[in-house]
C-alpha cells in the first residue's frame, strides 16, 4: 500500500487519513434543520458508503442521526435533524460532533500514473489495491444569521448587537508561546473586552494567503468561545485591529506587536463594550495645557467617576449615553510630583506625576 503525502490538516498512517474538512450546510426551518454534506475536492472517487454520524458532542454524548450514502448519492447528501441545540453566541457556544468514514480512491493514484478517468474506472481491483480509508472528525455548530434591512443582525431570531473586531493571525511560534496558545490567550482577552464576532483580516473570506488549516483551527476556537465569525455584515466602516504589527504606532491596534502589551485602545472598548467594571487612565492624554494646567481622560463603563488631586476631591462627572471617555481638564498644578486618584463604582486608581 502506497505511503500518503502528510499535511498539517491530515494525519495520514498506511491506508488512513484524518481530516476535518467535510463541508457541512445548515438551514433551519419550524424548529428543524437541514443539513446538506458536501465532499472536499480532490479527495479522489468514492469506493464504499460514506457514513456519517451526528453525536452530542458532551463526552459520553448520544448519537442524534446515522446516515449511509453510495458513490451514487455522494453529489446530494442530507440530513434532518428534529429540535436541534442551536449554537447561541457567547451565551450558549453549543457545538454538535460529526464523524464520517468512507473509502475512497487515492488522489495521488491517478496523477502519479497517469491513467484516464476511463482506464482508471476499468480496472476496480487497482481500485482498492490504491484505496485509502478517510475519516472526518469534526465540530458543528448549527445557528441562523441574518442580516435585515434597516434593523440590525438578527441570530436565532434575536437581535444581535456586534461589537466585531479584526483579527490577524499570530505567528506559528515565537518568545509567547505558539500559535494555538497564542489564539486561545487572545480570544480570552477579546472576551474580556466585551467581543462577540470576530473577521479575520483581509477581503472576503478574510483568508487569502492564510493557511487554511491555521484558519480552521481558529475558527473551531471561535465557535467554542462563542464567537461570531463570518462576512455577512460588511460595513464601510473600520473595525478595530486586535494585533499590531512591528512599526504600527500602540494607538492603532489592541495588543502591540510584541504580543504582550494591551494597548490603551484596549481599555477604550472594554469601557464601551464590556459588561466587567473597567476604570483605567489614558496616560498618553495626561498633559499639561497652555495655562499651566493639567488634562487627563479616563475610560470607563461606570455611572460616576470622580478625580482626586492630592487628596483632595476635585471633580466627578457623569457619564454620557455609550461614550466611555471621561475628559478631566483644568487640574490643578501646585507641585511635583502630582498625585492622583480616581474612583468610579467599587473601582480605584491612583496616580504619581513626576513630569509633565
Amino acid at each position: 500500500m502506497q505511503k500518503l503525502l502528510v499535511t498539517q490538516c491530515e494525519r495520514q498512517e498506511r491506508g488512513m487519513q484524518m481530516r476535518d474538512d467535510l463541508g457541512i450546510m445548515t438551514k433551519l426551518e419550524n424548529g428543524k434543520a437541514y443539513l446538506e454534506f458536501a465532499l472536499p475536492e480532490k479527495i479522489g472517487r468514492l469506493l464504499s458508503a460514506l457514513q456519517i454520524e451526528i453525536w452530542e458532542e458532551a463526552e459520553g454524548g448520544r448519537l442524534v442521526f446515522h446516515g449511509e450514502y453510495s458513490s451514487e448519492e455522494a453529489d446530494f447528501m442530507t440530513a434532518l435533524l428534529l429540535r436541534p441545540h442551536l449554537w447561541d453566541g457567547l451565551r450558549d457556544p453549543y457545538v454538535y460532533l460529526v464523524k464520517a468514514q468512507g473509502r475512497f480512491r487515492s488522489v495521488e493514484y491517478g496523477e502519479k500514473t497517469g491513467c484516464t478517468e476511463k482506464e482508471e474506472e476499468s480496472d476496480p481491483a487497482e481500485d482498492i489495491t490504491r484505496a485509502v480509508e478517510v475519516y472526518w472528525r469534526q465540530e458543528l455548530a448549527i445557528y441562523d444569521v441574518r442580516v435585515i434591512d434597516k434593523k440590525g443582525i438578527f441570530l436565532n431570531e434575536k437581535e444581535f448587537l456586534l461589537r466585531e473586531v479584526s483579527y490577524r493571525l499570530p505567528p506559528q511560534i515565537s518568545d509567547v508561546g505558539t500559535q494555538e496558545a497564542q489564539m486561545k490567550r487572545d480570544l480570552e482577552r477579546l472576551a474580556r473586552l466585551g467581543v462577540n464576532a470576530i473577521r479575520l483580516e483581509g477581503t472576503g473570506s478574510g483568508t487569502e494567503g492564510q493557511d487554511r488549516c491555521e484558519v480552521r483551527a481558529f475558527y473551531s476556537l471561535c465557535r467554542r468561545r462563542g464567537f461570531l465569525t463570518g462576512d455577512l455584515w460588511i460595513r464601510p466602516e473600520i473595525l478595530p485591529v486586535y494585533r499590531g504589527l512591528p512599526g504600527e504606532t500602540m494607538a492603532e491596534a489592541l495588543l502591540a506587536a510584541d504580543g504582550r502589551t494591551l494597548t490603551e485602545r484596549y481599555y477604550y472598548y472594554q469601557a464601551k463594550w464590556s459588561s466587567e467594571p473597567v476604570l483605567y487612565p489614558a496616560l498618553s492624554t495626561l498633559h499639561r495645557q497652555e495655562n499651566g494646567l493639567a488634562s487627563l481622560t479616563i475610560y470607563s463603563n461606570q455611572k460616576k467617576v470622580v478625580l482626586y488631586v492630592d487628596g483632595v476631591l476635585f471633580l466627578f462627572q457623569t457619564a454620557a449615553s455609550g461614550d466611555p471617555e471621561f475628559i478631566f481638564e483644568d487640574i490643578p498644578v501646585a507641585k511635583l510630583p502630582l498625585h492622583l486618584a480616581a474612583e468610579a463604582g467599587n473601582l480605584s486608581i491612583s496616580l504619581t506625576v513626576t513630569k509633565l
